[in-house]
């Protein structure tokens, strides 16, 4: 079963936050992760926000 959009957003804004996730559905916790992981990742390449242009 596929994360409904309302949840992927929920796991989103607590990924974001560094709040931690209140459930153990394989699918919430992977879905999480990724997003932690994204997050690591653009850290490390200062991917940080929009690039100023001027």
């Amino acid at each position: 079963m596929a994360l409904s959009p309302h949840r992927q957003d929920k796991i989103y804004i607590a990924a974001t936050m560094g709040y931690c996730l209140g459930s153990e559905d394989p699918e919430e916790v992977a879905y999480y992760q990724q997003i932690k992981e994204e997050m690591k990742q653009d850290r490390e390449k200062r991917n940080l926000g929009i690039s100023r242009t001027d």
